[in-house]
């Protein structure tokens, strides 16, 4: 009697902990991870009509997940298994529903094998369980004396190892994270936030470098310090254009609705703005847009010609920092330039760039001046 007792208070501890240990795992893992991918799946599924809440969403979910584990282990209770075993269904789902992934230059999402292979999976493991019920393996495994401590261990283990199956299936795309964690910040307003997301992304990417020129338009920092962050793609990158360029979750309309007007016809980017320019629909934003996208493509003459429609360029007046810079390495470039800007301080700054760039070897020469001069219009200019 005494012994049955201690079974059963060990099987309850074993339970306890390894529900405790499940559920804090699903619900980080749900909240913290996956909780922007789990937005834009409910948004592209219902169209844009509803609105996944992060915390709510992380919590139901775990219940669901928990409630499946009960549910299998009341259906398999005659078995009598390893207590951890009972949550693979439970692990199953997680992975089905996390298995999500954008499909190449199309507005859509899919799921990925996740969703045929579990089912299988699930079928698998309950012939497993059936075989080793009928053959006796369970009871044989169960009349084992282990001690609490080993069978606390050993199912700990089991369920460690499910959980980490759950996070090598779910989607991993590390810019793809970044990509839309930068677009849920940008629809609540935290562009600084956003921008510290795309900053800390190693890998450039011509969504997130949409996503970079958009919050810094947004924040008023667009010409300061758009170069302090890696680009990719050019002018093109600059607008959405439904293939290598979308958005996850803000609508087309409130991105076209900032710049001034939107139109039917999709449009590359310099091919909208100067429409925009044509019809005189030019503001602060869309020439912003258009000297930054003259910059992007390297296009310094006519970077040059069009911002003295826009700023009054002359030595007594600050320019942001990229359009200064721009301007001073269009001078340098230029026997006869079209303007002629002088700025002492940066223009030390500039000579220190080519000094460093004419005494540093060929194979190292990129990586030293990133180091020093990565957040400078030059450095784009030379290097990427």
């Amino acid at each position: 009697m005494s012994k049955g007792f201690a079974l059963n208070n060990q099987d309850t501890l074993v339970r306890v902990a390894c529900t405790f240990v499940f559920s804090l795992f699903a619900f980080f893992y749900l909240y913290y991870f996956q909780a922007d991918l789990l937005t834009v799946t409910q948004h592209v599924l219902s169209q844009g009509q509803t609105h996944y809440n992060h915390f709510i969403g992380a919590i139901l979910i775990t219940l669901v997940l928990l409630f499946v584990q009960v549910a299998t282990a009341n259906l398999l209770k005659k078995v009598k298994m390893a207590w951890a075993f009972t949550f693979v269904p439970s692990v199953l789902c997680l992975i089905m529903l996390t298995d999500v992934h954008p499909v190449l230059n199309e507005s859509k999402l899919e799921f990925g094998a996740g969703v045929y292979l579990c089912p299988i999976a699930l079928v698998v493991y309950l012939l497993l369980v059936w075989l080793a019920h009928s053959t006796g393996m369970t009871a044989a495994f169960n009349s084992l004396d282990f001690k609490i401590v080993r069978r606390l261990w050993a199912n700990l283990a089991v369920l460690f190892s499910l959980m980490a199956l759950a996070c090598l299936c779910g989607n991993n795309d590390r810019v793809y994270h970044v990509r839309i964690h930068a677009e849920q910040c940008i629809l609540n307003g935290d562009f600084e936030g956003a921008l510290d997301a795309i900053k800390h992304c190693d890998e450039p990417d011509e969504n997130l470098t949409m996503l970079t020129v958009y919050a810094l338009s947004r924040n008023k920092q667009l010409p300061e310090s758009l170069f302090e962050y890696q680009l990719k793609g050019g002018s093109k990158a600059m607008m959405p254009n439904g293939t290598t360029t979308r958005f996850e979750l803000l609508p087309d309309t409130s991105f076209y609705a900032y710049l001034g007007n939107c139109y039917r016809q999709r449009m590359q980017t310099m091919h909208y703005l100067n429409y925009q320019k044509r019809h005189k629909r030019m503001n602060k934003v869309t020439a912003d847009y258009m000297l930054c996208g003259y910059l992007l493509d390297k296009k310094l003459d006519l970077f040059v010609r069009e911002i003295t429609k826009h700023y009054a360029v002359n030595d007594s007046v600050s320019l942001p920092k990229h359009y200064e810079e721009a301007l001073l390495l269009y001078t340098h470039l230029h026997s006869t330039p079209y303007i002629i800007y002088k700025n002492d301080v940066l223009n030390a700054d500039f000579q220190d760039f080519q000094k460093l760039e004419n005494t540093i070897l060929s194979a190292q020469r990129k990586t030293a001046l990133r180091d020093t001069y990565g957040n400078t219009y030059w450095y784009y200019y030379q290097y990427e």
